[in-house]
């Protein structure tokens, strides 16, 4: 008799959040992780780390090879950038990056950097992504200075989009403009018969 209310009693218990695994890229050279800089050490040779579930702000940049007019090859370094999710109920995040091949891809994404994270799934885990500006030139800029004065600027506006619309509605949207017009019809016309909670 213990043992089965023991087992009833464990199987009530809140399960923990499990980790989400944040695949690292070898085009993504991750700065800091939740406004602390990520040790070389940490990095080298990993090919992912562990998250804990919920929000999460990453700030890195992107070094990929670029062709350059004349064919030759030139190493292209991003401008710092920010990106703020929610790692809830996602079991896996992946870089996926814009083509990259040549100086004008690299000179175009310098202006309008463009990176999707992806969910295990290849779905779009939603994600607000800036240029990280700073005042500092070369080598060595302060990244965790220049991240505490972006967040101090952009808290209320990080906090009202990110409250704005939940993770599943921006999924749920997300499928949607994937969906053909028959699928899409479809689903207004259940969506329609639904009642209203």
């Amino acid at each position: 008799m213990k043992a089965i209310v023991m087992t009833l009693y464990l199987l009530l218990l809140p399960m923990s959040a499990s980790a989400t695994t944040l695949h690292l890229s070898d085009d993504v050279d991750l700065l800091l992780l939740d406004g602390k800089e990520v040790s070389s050490l940490l990095l080298r040779g990993a090919e992912s780390i562990e998250l804990d579930n919920g929000p999460h702000q990453l700030v890195f940049r992107v070094e990929r090879m670029v062709r350059l007019p004349d064919d030759n090859r030139q190493l292209y370094v991003s401008p710092a950038l920010i990106a703020n999710f929610d790692s809830r109920q996602i079991d896996q995040v992946n870089f996926s990056l814009p083509e990259l091949e040549t100086l004008h891809d690299a000179q175009t994404f310098t202006l309008t950097p463009s990176i999707k994270l992806l969910d295990g799934n290849a779905t779009l885990i939603p994600a607000k992504l800036s240029i990280l500006t700073t005042t500092q030139a070369g080598d060595n800029i302060d990244y965790e200075k220049a991240t505490r004065l972006y967040n101090q600027t952009n808290q209320s506006a990080a906090t009202s989009a990110s409250q704005s619309q939940s993770l599943t509605e921006q999924r749920l949207k997300h499928w949607f403009e994937l969906a053909d017009p028959q699928t899409r019809h479809r689903f207004l016309e259940w969506a329609k018969r639904q009642p209203s909670s």
